[in-house]
């Protein structure tokens, strides 16, 4: 949500969502803290399957499996580990981020193309994740589908251990999240499919890449906060 700490309002909504609100639980954990089957309260293979999509036949997120994905993808920005990813997310794996795609570029079209897919696989993703300063991670609305939770964020600090710091704008974003269910893990479930977007610019200004023309607040003093946000580049 674990590469220069410069990642998620959704680019397409998976045509099965019928918004519908989910409790907001995602609980924070500090890095390397994250623990298979109910160390979050969740991680019971099985609950998805009791949960029928209306006239669909489908196997739909719960509640409680929709607040538990909030919290993985939470936990996979603010405290990547290789095992939540091989735990979470599907071989295949894709991300889908234009924001992350200019932050990449520095705000320019290239190299990267910028509504290309950014991530093919879960190996990439391990690859190019979490090699930055941590930014702290907020979660402030869950809502789900029957195979999608989109999941509401800000972070106030995404500047955060960059020597080219120089303001703290908020950023918010949104990521849309689609799951499958997979009853040989710990979850029930895995996240096959990430689209996320984000307030680009006021990234960019905040890792001091672009200076506006208007007065900036100073961050607070730098420091690592040990926990939060890692954005992928």
């Amino acid at each position: 949500m674990r590469t220069a700490a410069i990642i998620a309002v959704a680019s397409a909504m998976v045509s099965t969502v019928v918004a519908a609100p989910a409790p907001v639980a995602a609980p924070e954990a500090a890095p390397g803290h994250w623990k298979p089957r109910g160390s979050w309260g969740w991680g019971h293979a099985g609950a998805w399957h009791r949960n029928k999509g209306k006239d669909k036949g489908d196997q739909c997120l719960t509640d409680e499996d929709a607040t538990a994905v909030a919290g993985v993808f939470q936990q996979l920005i603010q405290g990547y580990t290789l095992e939540l990813t091989e735990e979470a997310l599907t071989e295949d794996f894709v991300d889908w981020s234009s924001a992350v795609n200019i932050i990449r570029n520095r705000g320019g079209e290239g190299p990267n193309v910028v509504n290309a897919v950014t991530f093919t696989s879960r190996e990439e993703f391990s690859a190019n994740h979490g090699k930055q300063p941590n930014i702290p991670f907020e979660t402030l609305n869950v809502f789900h589908g029957c195979n999608s939770t989109s999941v509401r964020w800000q972070t106030l600090r995404s500047g955060n251990g960059q020597p080219n710091e120089q303001a703290a704008i908020p950023v918010v974003g949104t990521a849309i999240l689609e799951t499958i269910p997979d009853s040989q893990n710990s979850f029930g479930w895995r996240i096959k499919t990430l689209f996320s977007e984000f307030n680009t610019a006021a990234w960019l200004v905040n890792n001091g890449v672009f200076t506006p023309n208007s007065t900036l607040t100073p961050p607070p003093a730098k420091r690592d906060l040990g926990y939060g946000m890692r954005v992928r580049m």
